[in-house]
């Protein structure tokens, strides 16, 4: 049974006359006796009774109403329903985010998404570097917020900077070396060091190890916490010093002092990765948004 039929068929049942249906649905009489017609030809049965009087819905025609109006709404809920997921105000996006990178702005985009698209369901994922990696390839997130994706998975997915941040010196507040403006790496040296865990991010890791080798030492690490929060808490315990992005700031730096490097340690992108050929309609409703948000991020993420 066609949709139209139906609803043809729904319009002369509540009126009770065809003219009265045509009328309502824009069209004439004729087209609506004809399509009624077609449908109990299709049933094998009398929907309506005709008199010259009036017309009377039979027994099989009530019974027909009742799936009718349902089968209707149902119609009508699954083609808004799809409309709504096709313009991104429905399904679902799974986001995973560094927290000490992403924690300065992402609440305000969440926020903002919301607000846009209130039946869009959103799921936050705290992952490293490395966990990112691995859900994106997965197909477990539709978003992530990390650092650059290594060059086998450039093809698959599309990534877009949103700020670039750079190595700076955590040390113990209080100490010799917070009374300086700006550190070298050679100060740093002679000092312990409490360095993230490499598997959590092992190529900015290996550029900070690489960073002090340039300098003429391997830095003493006397303690790998496995979160940067852990890091600065290290840190302000009086452990050692650490050499750690900047956006780190954001956490909590109770004990801990934050200073500028004196050498040139190279940039620090933070990228939002995302499907280059697949990405459903919350995802691309999200990076738009994000890129509408790139010059407020890095005004707010800038490293002075």
């Amino acid at each position: 049974m066609e949709i139209r039929l139906l609803k043809t068929f729904v319009a002369v049942a509540r009126l009770r006359g065809f003219s009265a249906a045509a009328r309502e649905l824009n069209t004439v009489q004729p087209a609506v006796s004809r399509q009624i017609l077609d449908l109990e030809a299709e049933l094998g049965v009398a929907l309506f009774r005709r008199s010259t009087r009036e017309v009377r819905i039979t027994a099989a025609g009530e019974a027909l109403l009742r799936e009718a109006v349902d089968i209707i709404a149902h119609e009508d809920h699954a083609r808004k329903l799809v409309q709504r997921i096709g313009q991104g105000q429905s399904g679902r996006l799974r986001i995973g985010f560094l927290g000490s990178a992403a924690q300065g702005f992402l609440p305000g985009l969440i926020r903002s998404f919301r607000t846009s698209f209130p039946e869009v369901e959103v799921s936050l994922f705290e992952m490293t570097a490395q966990q990112q990696i691995a859900a994106l390839a997965a197909g477990q997130l539709d978003v992530s917020l990390s650092r650059p994706l290594p060059s086998s998975m450039q093809r698959g997915f599309d990534s877009i900077t949103l700020y670039d941040d750079r190595l700076m010196a955590f040390v113990p507040d209080g100490g010799a070396l917070a009374d300086e403006k700006t550190l070298s790496l050679n100060a740093l040296a002679p000092h312990s060091f409490v360095q993230f865990l490499r598997e959590g991010a092992p190529d900015l890791f290996d550029q900070i190890i690489s960073l002090c080798r340039s300098s003429g030492f391997s830095p003493d690490i006397r303690a790998q916490p496995n979160s940067m929060q852990a890091v600065l808490t290290g840190v302000g315990s009086g452990l050692g010093v650490a050499l750690a992005p900047g956006c780190i700031r954001a956490l909590n730096m109770a004990g801990c002092a934050c200073r500028p490097l004196q050498e040139d340690a190279g940039q620090i992108p933070f990228e939002i990765h995302f499907s280059a050929d697949r990405s459903e309609p919350p995802t691309s409703a999200f990076v738009s948004l994000v890129k509408k948000a790139c010059p407020d991020i890095r005004a707010m993420m800038a490293v002075t």
